[in-house]
């Protein structure tokens, strides 16, 4: 008997401990398997694509602190992502400045994107952000002329600022191109170019934009090119020179008949009415005859069918260029009583 007691207390701690050593080796097992889980957590952390939910608040907090080098890395590979979404990022109110023959990986992604862009957003964003550097490489003015066709009327506009800009003028074969902007199926892409075209002073859209200005009746497109003119002259310090031949366009513009709610537009003669500085007036003195301004702008004041702000701006303008004399001549022209009361207030104040 109590042998067989002996015997049943040597099972029982048999069992207990093959009982023990099997929990520790389950906990072993769930150990590595734990283990062997955050190995491959770690792993797909750290393959998760960076661009993941970012917008462009993200994208430029996530760049803000980067060393160039690594900003650099960011931006390209933001620029191939599959996402047309995260493709934008970068692009987005940036400008680059390549520097001429560059070979980095960025411009070789840009000129990628310039080339083979299926997405409109991106295409465009692409065009507005490297409109500086058609001088890089034939292949990127080769890019934009290829856009300048494109029948999105926003890609062609977008690849315009390229097309018609200062930094790129020397481009042999742009001026042809630009050119062909003013016989662009979309009136607004017509007036937009017609405007940067003289305001640049592309020298062989001149005779086109001459011929516009002499026999158009589209009052925007009008509007369009004469603001690219008043640059030539008005603002002549910014290409040293008084242009007296975009001068006497502008007093033919404003001469032009019959007058209407949109011709002629105010925006043109808005700029008149702050004073000349005195290097214009040096450039100017030899070409520019006040009295030839006045005259054409008291013309649109008495014309009832020009637009009220029109003629108000004229009066602001005449009071400027002109002297109280002038105004008080005008007074006695019209019978506006809106009018009228623009020549008082501007009586008060002028010469």
């Amino acid at each position: 008997m109590k042998k067989l007691l002996f015997l049943a207390l040597i099972s029982l701690f048999v069992l207990a401990a093959c009982g023990k050593k099997a929990d520790d080796a389950a906990k072993n097992d769930s150990k590595a398997e734990a283990a062997a889980d955050a190995k491959a957590d770690d792993a797909k952390a750290d393959d998760a694509d960076p661009f993941a939910g970012m917008d462009k608040k993200k994208y430029d907090e996530a760049v803000n602190n980067m060393t160039n080098e690594e900003r650099n890395a960011f931006e390209v590979k933001a620029l191939k992502h599959a996402d047309p979404k995260v493709r934008k990022l970068p692009m987005t109110n940036m400008t680059y400045n390549l520097e001429k023959g560059s070979k980095s990986e960025k411009a070789d992604a840009l000129l990628n994107i310039l080339q083979n862009e299926t997405d409109l957003e991106v295409l465009e964003l692409a065009l507005r952000s490297n409109m500086n550097n058609l001088t890089v490489s034939n292949d990127f003015f080769e890019a934009y002329k290829k856009a300048a066709t494109h029948e999105d009327a926003k890609i062609r506009k977008a690849a315009m600022n390229g097309l018609i800009n200062s930094n790129n003028k020397a481009v042999e074969g742009i001026e042809e191109v630009a050119v062909k902007y003013l016989d662009d199926a979309d009136a607004g892409v017509r007036a937009d170019a017609c405007k940067n075209l003289a305001h640049n002073k592309f020298a062989s859209a001149m005779p086109k934009i001459e011929e516009i200005l002499k026999s158009s009746d589209d009052a925007k497109l009008l509007e369009g090119c004469m603001k690219g003119i008043m640059d030539q002259w008005y603002y002549a310090p910014f290409f040293k020179e008084f242009d007296a031949k975009a001068y006497q366009l502008t007093l033919d513009y404003l001469k032009k008949t019959p007058r209407s709610k949109d011709l002629p537009g105010w925006s043109i003669i808005s700029p008149l009415q702050k004073p000349a500085k005195d290097e214009w007036k040096e450039l100017a003195k030899n070409d520019f005859k006040a009295n030839d301004l006045v005259a054409a702008l008291s013309d649109v004041v008495k014309d009832d069918n020009a637009a009220p702000m029109a003629r108000e701006y004229a009066v602001k303008a005449i009071a400027v260029q002109g002297t109280k004399a002038d105004l008080e001549a005008l007074d006695k022209a019209v019978a506006d009583e809106k009018i009228k009361k623009e020549i008082a207030k501007a009586l008060e104040s002028a010469k």
